[in-house]
């Protein structure tokens, strides 16, 4: 494998990262002129939510996920792999943190959180609902193939890419967008939050979501 070969996922990565970043800082600073922006600390918003495309997934205990499931409450994903060693348990280890303190201080607003495994040759659906119901058991696992995954991740601006361990093929690692999506109650995306992940900002930022109008 030549320099460049190994090099290219890097590259991907970096290029998608950093049109990621400029895409929603310009959003930002087009979202703050509006009379009606709410006052976030760590939220990214979209001047206007986006559509989320028609896609499947399956949940860890064997059901069928569409767009129509994401619909009717705040909700948060998070893209990643139960194979993580850093990444994933802490991100995951926020939000349980995070949403623990909404349930206190917003207990009648329902937000939702989902693991989507973009590893779905090892995150087997025992062991993702396993992996993911240890920080909660009200977070919801889902995944599927390749396909299926890109046909959502493309649309949203995640990026991943496995990145191969020639001395222990079985043994990869994948490379992984680190951002919290935020999806809006009419299946929307509506922003995102970026890491570092810090559970009393993202619960304040969700209080503050959850209190403002909705969107049209």
């Amino acid at each position: 494998m030549s320099n460049l070969d190994r090099k290219l996922p890097w590259i991907i990565l970096a290029l998608a990262a950093a049109a990621g970043i400029a895409g929603f800082a310009l959003s930002k600073r087009v979202f703050d002129q509006r009379p009606d922006s709410p006052s976030l600390q760590g939220t990214l918003l979209y001047p206007a939510p986006r559509l989320l495309p028609d896609f499947t997934l399956t949940r860890a205990d064997g059901a069928t996920v569409t767009r129509a499931d994401w619909t009717g409450n705040w909700r948060l994903l998070f893209f990643g792999f139960t194979h993580c060693p850093d990444v994933c348990p802490t991100t995951l280890g926020n939000l349980k943190a995070a949403t623990a303190a909404l349930r206190v201080q917003r207990p009648a607003n329902k937000l939702m959180v989902t693991f989507v495994s973009v590893d779905p040759l090892r995150d087997q659906p025992e062991q993702l609902g396993n992996y993911v119901h240890y920080f909660d058991p009200g977070f919801e696992a889902v995944t599927g193939s390749d396909e299926q995954l890109q046909a959502l991740t493309g649309a949203v601006g995640v990026v991943y890419t496995k990145m191969e361990n020639s001395a222990s093929p079985a043994d990869y690692s994948i490379d992984h967008t680190a951002s919290i999506l935020i999806i809006d109650p009419q299946g929307r995306l509506a922003g995102l939050m970026r890491p570092p992940h810090v559970p009393a900002t993202i619960t304040a930022d969700l209080i503050t979501l959850l209190d403002s109008p909705p969107e049209p």
